[in-house]
């Protein structure tokens, strides 16, 4: 009768040596994945919520910018998973999802400085006269209207660009992860990882 062997052999201690070495190089990709998963989750219901009310006051512009926040929003909670098992594609692709919000986001606001009808018209029509006051509804109105866009506009350049400078410069974490750490021990990081 033959004594049973063990199912598998005990790791060496090479072997249990990557594995610290394989979570430290993944560490950034699990951050930029969790980054982009919350992003992802803000991006979506704030573009679920925007077409809600898009629909209810039949708001075109609302609509399409609601839409592309759920677009982006659900892209990027995907492109984070791919992320988090070290697709070497998915940085550039969380990059591009923050660049087409950004864009989306500069022509609304283009949009609102130049063509879209501002308040003030609706504002005079709604006070009448105003000359008694001695001011001028309709320049304060407009000044009012530019500091928004313009702040719309710069907040979303540094946000979603910043973000997807962050999501880029992710390509050479994968690169070195893959690179570096053998593929069993990233079969075990990864799947802790999820």
């Amino acid at each position: 009768m033959s004594t049973p062997q063990p199912a598998s052999t005990p790791m060496s201690t090479e072997d249990r040596a990557w594995l610290p070495r394989a979570a430290e190089l993944h560490r950034p990709l699990a951050r930029a994945a969790k980054l982009g998963m919350g992003n992802g989750m803000g991006y979506a219901v704030f573009g679920g919520l925007s077409l809600v009310f898009a629909l209810w006051d039949w708001d075109p512009i609302g609509l399409i910018l609601g839409a592309v926040l759920l677009g982006v929003g659900l892209y990027e909670r995907a492109q984070s998973r791919r992320l988090l098992q070290a697709d070497t594609a998915a940085p550039l692709r969380l990059a591009r999802g923050e660049l087409v919000l950004l864009g989306a986001i500069a022509l609304y606001g283009v949009l609102g400085l130049t063509v879209l009808p501002g308040p003030s018209d609706l504002l005079q029509r709604q006070l009448g006269s105003t000359e008694g006051l001695g001011l001028d509804v309709q320049k304060i109105a407009n000044s009012i209207t530019t500091i928004w866009y313009t702040t719309v506009i710069a907040v979303s350049l540094l946000y979603q660009g910043g973000m997807a400078l962050y999501f880029r410069s992710r390509r050479s974490d994968v690169t070195r992860y893959l690179e570096e750490v053998p593929g069993w021990a990233r079969e075990v990081v990864e799947s802790m990882a999820k």
